[in-house]
């Protein structure tokens, strides 16, 4: 009898070894993460920072914090997908495809399955515009994502999605004011007669939630993975140490939650914060000014304090999509011959200078009643502009979440619309994307003639219209079905 149970187990062990094949099998389908952050500061740090006016001196003289690029490797169904968040201000259509291919050519990711972003410091190296330093600092800034990219694929382990939020109180709001004299001012960039008058309120409420996701990975020595954004333009360290490089709030953020939890790494990205700021220099009510360390704290405390009440993601299934979609140009004030002749002679002086702060440019804003220098210079750019242009869009879900890739600085307002209307459980909005397209300001902006109205390449509606066109897209990737065509607008 013992004989017969010896052999009876013995087939069982060899039958449950070869149904496993000698072990557990993974499921393809199941879903993997993995981390880097590759530190990325120039070799020679004296150069042209993104925050700085080229007329005057916007060189740097040091380091304040290290700048990196962190990569987190998503992969699912035998693909991986290589989603960055960069240390810079943006990613210019002019160089990210040499950057994208670099990652490609170092990990084997197609170039469709690289989404970048950037942080939008305002205390980095600029790759958009043809500066001093630009160059050297491209070359290692592609071979520090590279480097990410493969670090993080070899860092895929088995991982868990959960998301989850928090409201945050005088850390952000948006940057346009009323004066006590009726006047409104936009941060030094809209019209400032009544400055002396005295701040009243803000013209309407910014977006304070902070969004989290967390990857949590059980296998020894693998920490979890944070992803965590807010609204609100990193610009505070270009406000207290305007020659130093710095990662700004997103690096002080991501550095205190690291060292308090321990077991976590952060990648940090920046929401719908076309119109929002952490700082003020008109009121006081927020209370961190120029505070790195105060801003970094307060927030990774928000963030710490949310993670016990996060919500786990139903399924694992990535889907992505991209498209070009076309959007109508922005034509204000070319129509109008004399006002083009105006703005003509203001942008004149300001090439003659060198810059848009000195005497003759000033007076002249004044005496043509422009709002700023960006009204004259918007309506001389916009005179031989196209009647469309288009703009990359990039969407994407794992499971019930899904994830918002917008080339464009949103409006706080459109990126609320998208939460509150988004067919997903909970949908993560990065913005500042790959071929970054500067703004795309509310319907209230241009109502009330904000600076960025005057820049923008897009005409009125185009942030809504693209809200719209964002939560389409991601209802047909939670059915399953194809994406219609995208309709112009009228």
């Amino acid at each position: 009898m013992k004989k017969l149970l010896c052999i009876l187990l013995s087939l069982v062990t060899v039958l449950g070894l070869c149904a496993c094949g000698g072990g557990a099998k993974e499921d393809p389908n199941a879903l993997k993460a993995g981390f880097w952050r590759e530190v990325c500061l120039p070799d020679d740090p004296i150069v042209y920072i993104a925050g700085g006016d080229p007329a005057s001196d916007p060189s740097t003289d040091g380091v304040l914090d290290e700048l990196a690029v962190t990569c987190v490797a998503l992969q699912q169904g035998g693909k991986t997908y290589l989603i960055y968040t960069c240390d810079i201000v943006d990613i210019d259509g002019k160089f990210y495809h040499t950057t994208e291919t670099a990652i490609t050519n170092a990990t084997g990711i197609p170039i469709e399955q690289i989404i970048l972003n950037a942080t939008h410091t305002h205390s980095a190296p600029t790759l958009k515009n043809d500066l001093p330093g630009k160059d050297a600092y491209l070359v290692k800034f592609n071979d520090a994502c590279a480097i990410a990219g493969q670090k993080a694929i070899e860092d895929l382990s088995p991982a868990t999605l959960s998301y989850g939020s928090v409201m945050t109180e005088k850390m952000v709001g948006v940057r346009h004011y009323w004066m006590n004299d009726g006047s409104d001012y936009g941060n030094g960039h809209g019209t400032s007669e009544g400055l002396a008058s005295g701040y009243k309120e803000h013209m309407y409420e910014a977006d304070p939630e902070c969004q989290i996701l967390r990857l949590t990975r059980a296998a020894e020595g693998k920490k979890d993975i944070l992803m965590v954004n807010l609204a609100a333009h990193s610009t505070m360290a270009s406000g207290t140490n305007t020659s130093s490089l710095s990662a700004d709030i997103g690096g002080y953020t991501r550095n205190y939650i690291e060292s308090e939890m321990g077991d976590v790494q952060v990648a940090y990205f920046i929401a719908a914060a076309g119109d929002s700021t952490p700082s003020s220099k008109i009121t006081g009510e927020f209370p961190y000014g120029r505070d790195l360390n105060g801003f970094g704290e307060a927030l990774g405390n928000y963030v710490i304090s949310a993670l016990d009440s996060m919500t786990d993601a139903q399924g694992t299934e990535i889907k992505l999509h991209i498209e070009d979609y076309t959007a109508k140009r922005n034509k204000i004030g070319v129509d109008d011959p004399e006002r083009l002749a105006q703005a003509r002679e203001v942008v004149a002086a300001k090439n003659k200078h060198g810059n848009y702060s000195n005497d003759e440019v000033k007076g002249l804003v004044k005496q043509y009643g422009f709002a700023s220098y960006y009204e004259a210079s918007g309506i001389v750019g916009r005179v031989n502009a196209p009647a469309t242009s288009t703009l990359p869009v990039t969407a994407m879900t794992i499971g019930d979440v899904g994830f918002v890739f917008a080339s464009y600085e949103m409006f706080s307002e459109h990126g609320r619309k998208i939460k509150d209307e988004s067919p997903m459980a909970f949908t993560f909005i990065i913005t500042c994307s790959e071929d970054d397209k500067a703004y795309v300001p509310s319907d209230t902006a241009f109502e009330y003639k904000f600076y960025e109205t005057f820049v923008t390449p897009y005409a009125q509606g185009t942030g809504a219209a693209l809200a719209e066109r964002y939560c389409q897209i991601l209802g047909c990737l939670k059915d399953g079905t194809e994406v219609p065509a995208q309709v112009m607008p009228e």
